[in-house]
């Protein structure tokens, strides 16, 4: 039944009234990005990143992105492959859905539905698959100080006539006094609630220029650098295995950023 119950307050979210919110128009707006620059879980040797994105806006708002996918080692694929996400506002939703950047390709797609909050908060979040009968739901927590502080991740199953949820991860978020991102904890969970894995995640060496992905918050791959006032050059990964609290994998980056005369990072970089 509380599970039940759950998935009724996830559509209560999405159709009660309240005053429409509007995404605000960000300080700074960035055209294109390359992936490189994103916190991406590691893919293998035998990857390379060279997938870039661009944006297009209106009246400061992001409408659409071109990206790439990733390929096998340089030149195993076609670099014409690309997808597009068109992202549309309205009822104090924020709705993005994929489509093949060529007509003699298909897709997977896929659609994303997000409840605002604020005007840059979610609230929630209903992604679908066109061919799958399990959905993802997150539900976004905030601390007084506005800034995200969890996200809880469940698992929505369609079976015959009813749905059923049931909780697979928590993020926990830790900031500085400086506003910017410290570090993310993921718990991973079975069925019944127990940890079975534990994800820590750190950012550092910032900067002190302007951030220009904060109106990029609804995108999976940027939604990390949204957050922050600044914009991190350091990140890692451990992931650990729960109860025993054995670490078996450890990811690193660091970046090297340009910047434009405007003290802007330039993360169009390849």
């Amino acid at each position: 039944m509380k599970q039940l119950i759950l998935i009724s307050s996830f559509a209560l979210l999405f159709i009660s009234c309240s005053k429409e919110k509007d995404t605000p128009v960000p300080p700074v707006l960035i055209d294109a990005y390359a992936n490189r620059f994103m916190v991406d879980q590691h893919l293998g040797s035998f990857y390379t990143s060279f997938r870039f994105t661009t944006l297009a806006y209106k009246n400061g708002k992001v409408t659409s992105r071109v990206h790439g996918m990733e390929c096998m080692q340089e030149n195993t694929c076609d670099p014409q492959y690309t997808i597009v996400d068109d992202v549309t506002y309205g009822n104090n939703t924020i709705r993005i859905s994929n489509r093949s950047g060529s007509s003699e390709r298909d897709i997977r797609q896929q659609e994303w539905v997000f409840k605002l909050k604020n005007s840059n908060q979610l609230e929630c979040l209903l992604r679908r698959l066109e061919d799958s009968k399990m959905h993802d739901s997150l539900l976004y927590v905030y601390s007084g100080n506005s800034k995200i502080k969890q996200i809880v991740n469940y698992s929505v199953n369609e079976y015959q006539s009813e749905k059923f949820a049931y909780k697979r991860s928590v993020k926990d978020f830790f900031f500085d006094a400086l506003g910017n991102l410290e570090k993310v904890e993921t718990r991973q969970l079975l069925d019944d609630g127990f940890v079975i894995k534990m994800i820590t995640e750190t950012f550092g060496n910032y900067d002190t220029a302007q951030n220009p992905f904060q109106g990029l918050f609804m995108f999976s791959d940027t939604f990390y650098r949204s957050l922050s006032e600044n914009n991190f050059r350091k990140y890692t990964r451990q992931e650990k295995d729960m109860p025993n609290g054995i670490l078996y994998d450890t990811q690193w980056n660091n970046w090297v950023l340009e910047y434009s005369a405007a003290n802007v990072p330039l993360f169009d970089k390849l």
